[in-house]
């Protein structure tokens, strides 16, 4: 049976209905609205808490992925110098013991010889690590026990108990003057003993609370070292993995990417692999180089801890300026309670000439080519990146302002020329 519908009316329900509808759609948006202001602070916690809690669970993937990132080059290094290792020497030996094997494709073959080499490469490079790290615990324990660290935690001790008894003691004078001369005994028990009692008991909450944090600082040094562990070990993974790994992630990007926006990420992501590469691997280019230095400039003058300063103090530097301030502070002190005023001065000037030397020739030789960054622009990157996130803001300040630049610049070429077309 055919029902009488009316066009007119049914445009008049479907109004009504779409009205209704965005009536209750904007109710329950301003309700909705109203609650995450009430509760903002709460919201806020709980999304911290969550993006806390994942960062804790990925940690150990972020810092092997790190720790692969800069392990990347010395593994391609050894790579290359084993594969050539292999076609020189191996290759001919190898071949005459599997001569009465099954033949294999050459793809496969191919690509057997390519998984060894990384994998040798990447077992070489760890091995190249545990003897740097070997050899650097044998320095620093040598140094440590030539420089007399026991004399010397021993003036620091000293001074500390010495400042202690004179405090002591001027309290000790303060109370018999208090008792006996300004005020009576009465009065002091009546109005000064019960704020002593009060001062008493927060210098103990003080100790207490310095004994908790103790106990919760080793337990996180603790959970560091095993998520560092652990990182070690995906790392590893990732290393001898990399062309697998690389190649699932060009097939997925493919796959789900628009083919415009995928090849502009993937020339993006490798605009910032240049210029984060070439800046961190200058750095701790040129953080050995002036470890180097230093220790040696400091040993020549005679200072304690020259090696265990000369270290602190090019990698400090990883933060322009911010090493050479810690190098500089790190000397005079040792000098100074050394009891040796001549070894501060000498280490003053020690350090500021090479601060120079690092300043004018290693830096723009090491660093400065895959940044091309002016000194202005620099200081400028670490005074807006250090006020909006701290320490680490001033950590990769340049390498994000140097990335920004070369992005700023592409487009501006791009722009340039298309103009150029157009006219």
């Amino acid at each position: 049976m055919k029902l009488p519908w009316n066009k007119k009316y049914l445009i008049i329900a479907f109004h009504i209905v779409v009205t209704v509808v965005m009536i209750y759609a904007l109710k329950y948006g301003v309700d909705f609205l109203a609650y995450v202001l009430k509760n903002l602070n709460l919201i806020i916690d709980n999304v911290q808490n969550a993006i806390g809690w994942f960062l804790s669970t990925i940690i150990v993937v972020v810092i092997a992925f790190v720790f692969a990132y800069l392990l990347d080059p010395v593994v391609d290094f050894f790579q290359v110098k084993y594969e050539a290792f292999y076609e020189k020497y191996l290759k001919e030996k190898i071949n005459n013991i599997k001569n009465n094997r099954k033949h294999k494709n050459k793809k496969q073959k191919k690509d057997s010889k390519e998984e060894k080499g990384r994998l040798e490469g990447t077992l070489l490079t760890y091995l190249t690590v545990i003897l740097v790290v070997v050899i650097l615990s044998t320095i620093l324990v040598n140094s440590i026990s030539k420089s007399g660290a026991g004399n010397f935690i021993d003036n620091i001790t000293d001074s500390v108990k010495s400042s202690i008894y004179g405090f002591q003691q001027d309290l000790t004078r303060f109370y018999n003057k208090l008792d006996g001369e300004l005020i009576s005994s009465e009065t002091f028990e009546k109005y000064v003993s019960p704020h002593l009692n009060k001062l008493a008991k927060s210098f103990t909450s003080f100790v207490y609370d310095i004994g908790n944090n103790t106990i919760s600082i080793i337990t996180a040094v603790g959970n560091g070292i095993v998520n560092v562990l652990i990182s070690i070990v995906i790392c590893f993974y990732f290393l001898k993995d990399k062309k697998v790994i690389k190649t699932k992630l060009e097939n997925i990007g493919v796959t789900f990417l628009p083919k415009k926006f995928y090849n502009g990420l993937k020339d993006g992501l490798g605009d910032i692999h240049a210029v984060f590469s070439g800046y961190i691997r200058g750095m701790l280019l040129d953080a050995s180089i002036m470890a180097i230095l230093i220790s040696v400039v400091l040993s020549a003058i005679g200072l304690k801890f020259a090696v265990i300063i000369g270290i602190i103090a090019a990698f400090s530097n990883v933060i322009p300026y911010f090493g050479a301030l810690v190098g500089f502070l790190l000397a005079i002190s040792v000098a100074l309670i050394s009891g040796e005023p001549m070894q501060a001065l000498y280490a003053s000037i020690g350090m500021l000439i090479l601060q120079q030397v690092d300043t004018i020739f290693i830096q723009p030789k090491v660093v400065g080519e895959s940044v091309e960054l002016s000194p202005v622009v620099v200081i400028i990157a670490l005074s807006i990146a250090g006020n909006l996130f701290g320490l680490w803001g001033m950590v990769f300040a340049i390498p994000v302002f140097a990335t920004i630049k070369l992005f700023a610049s592409r487009i501006y070429e791009r722009k340039r020329r298309k103009k150029q077309l157009i006219d």
